[in-house]
């Protein structure tokens, strides 16, 4: 796969841009169309999430439910675990365009942190976990750290702007991964050793394709600053908890599930709460796409920021309402028709879903914005008050409910999350709308690693603001050859 689209910009180019004052190398790199890069990400995450729906139906349709309820138990260990010590990389790179870190410096601290989701896998299979999920973790573990491992790829790209290789990679993981468990499991395997194939086909596309396309744009095992090792772990640690808390959060019900009514009944959550992370793609995509121009507006525009925050809350906010109204409308057909027919009796936990879907999706967006604004505690703070939200609800309503249950608690920690997030970032907005940040006179410029160089010209108002919007146009210098790439 070609890490360089012809329509992007070529390998010198991307070169030459850091050798640029600061303003100028930001404009290069936040050029580009919103929308076309949004509808790239958009199409590969929908499809991408498509490929693991259709992993499930695969499931539902070839194996009983309390198989389904394994994987699922699985699946709520290791999302978790990788999610925590991830730090959300990918969303930090995406939003770096000052450069403070190499990718070098970014890989390590995944490459670190895939050792130790490792080892808090493996304490969990040694401690009694159940054994039919056991067989399933080891293998699924190996492949949401190759997967994680592919994304930290995926935030370089972002940052260079790249989004049609991001797209078309991921979408040719996400089908490679489901050819190859519903291959093995079509023809006589067990579940773990279809997840075992989606394992090897996951580690071998981020060894043959995602890592050479970083390498194509910058050193991948450079020798990294021990200080912004450190520093980078340290900054991000919050954000690491932001996001095993989401992960978290998807999780409890199926513990509770698996408790009260055995793991047959988390066979039939799972299937049906797989909606929440699908939907969950259209966000992400937009929000992937957003979030080089996030981060400039929140630097440099409050305004422009407030606006981009409503307009994404409000397109979210509109679908959700739609697919809710959709799912009560052909729920029951819906769940007979995509599973078997023991399903169709949780349509009123499809619709409760559903709208869970739409919540998380509006917090997705939320979360790009607390990124771009760098307040990874203030984002923590919120998902742990969304996490007590979820577990308190399914302690009340999961012994009694059941499935559906489980899906209210969901939907109820959801809205929860996602009107204290929205009013505490249009609150905090509101008193910066009517003015815009400027930069101080001179700066002490730092290039990508780290070290001063020298004063530089600050751009005009007109120009921050031109950067911060999207619209700033800049000759694209021409370079040689890599050797006049600073060193």
């Amino acid at each position: 796969m070609d890490a360089r689209p012809n329509d992007e910009r070529p390998a010198d180019a991307v070169i030459a841009t850091r050798s640029l004052p600061p303003t100028a190398r930001a404009a290069q790199l936040v050029e580009g169309n919103l929308a076309s890069g949004a509808l790239w990400l958009l199409i590969s995450n929908m499809t991408y999430a498509a490929c693991q729906w259709g992993a499930l139906v695969a499931i539902s349709k070839m194996k009983p439910p309390v198989s389904l309820g394994h994987f699922g138990l699985a699946m709520a260990v290791a999302t978790p675990v990788v999610m925590v010590t991830g730090f959300a990389l990918r969303a930090v790179q995406a939003t770096d365009v000052q450069r403070r870190y190499t990718f070098a410096e970014y890989l390590t601290v995944r490459l670190a942190a895939n050792v130790a989701a490792a080892v808090i896998m493996a304490i969990v299979v040694l401690n009694g976990f159940e054994r039919g999920a056991a067989l399933i973790l080891i293998p699924l573990g190996v492949a949401k750290l190759a997967e994680a491992t592919s994304e930290s790829c995926y935030g370089l790209s972002q940052l260079y702007h790249r989004m049609r290789f991001v797209a078309l990679s991921k979408l040719a993981r996400g089908a490679l991964g489901l050819i190859a468990m519903v291959t093995v499991v079509t023809r006589g395997g067990t579940l773990a050793h279809g997840t075992w194939a989606l394992a090897a086909a996951w580690t071998a596309f981020l060894i043959g394709v995602d890592l050479p396309a970083a390498a194509a744009l910058e050193p991948v095992f450079a020798r990294p600053r021990l200080t912004a090792l450190r520093r980078l772990t340290a900054d991000n640690a919050p954000l690491g908890a932001v996001h095993g808390a989401i992960a978290l959060t998807q999780s409890v019900p199926r513990y509770l599930l698996a408790m009260s009514h055995g793991a047959a009944a988390v066979g039939y959550f799972t299937a049906i709460a797989a909606l929440v992370p699908a939907l969950d793609q259209i966000a992400a995509a937009f929000g992937h796409a957003a979030a080089p121009r996030l981060g400039w507006a929140a630097a440099v525009d409050r305004r422009r920021f407030r606006v981009l925050l409503k307009r994404f809350l409000g397109m979210t906010a509109a679908l959700s309402l739609l697919l809710a109204t959709a799912a009560a409308g052909g729920g029951e057909h819906f769940l007979h028709l995509a599973y078997t027919a023991d399903y169709a009796q949780y349509r009123a936990a499809l619709v409760l879903v559903t709208m869970a879907a739409g919540f998380t999706m509006m917090n997705t967006i939320s979360f790009f914005a607390l990124v771009a604004r760098r307040r990874p505690r203030m984002q923590l703070a919120i998902q742990c008050v969304g996490l007590l939200a979820t577990a308190a609800s399914a302690a009340l309503l999961v012994p009694r409910f059941s499935v559906t249950g489980a899906a209210a608690a969901l939907a109820f920690g959801g809205a929860t999350m996602a009107i204290v997030s929205a009013r505490i970032l249009l609150r905090a907005d509101s008193a910066d709308t009517g003015s815009t940040r400027r930069p101080q006179a001179t700066s002490s410029v730092t290039d990508v690693r780290g070290y001063a160089a020298g004063p530089q010209q600050p751009a005009s108002t007109s120009t921050v603001r031109r950067v911060a919007s999207g619209s700033f146009t800049t000759t694209r210098p021409t370079v040689k050859s890599r050797r006049s790439a600073p060193s």
